[in-house]
């Protein structure tokens, strides 16, 4: 629940947007290929409405947005 509240509180602006970054920026940041982020949240090292989230929740093919001190965390890099 409280994921629910954090993720709504981010759509209303109420939460900053700077560590929220699309796949693109994600990957750059790291240093790695879109592959590599995807086969990580697929495996589930990197878990949804932790690391990563919908930008729009209603679609099935939605764009991807990536937190990215927890991404780093989660690999070790922070």
């Amino acid at each position: 629940e409280a994921n629910t509240h954090s993720y709504v509180a981010w759509c209303l602006g109420l939460l900053p947007m700077t560590m929220w970054k699309d796949t693109t920026a994600m990957c750059e940041l790291l240093g790695i290929h879109r592959a590599t982020l995807m086969r990580m949240k697929l495996s589930g090292r990197l878990i949804e409405r932790r690391h990563w989230t919908k930008k729009n929740p209603d679609s099935q093919r939605s764009h991807l947005l990536w937190h990215q001190q927890r991404v780093e965390m989660a690999l070790g890099r922070l």
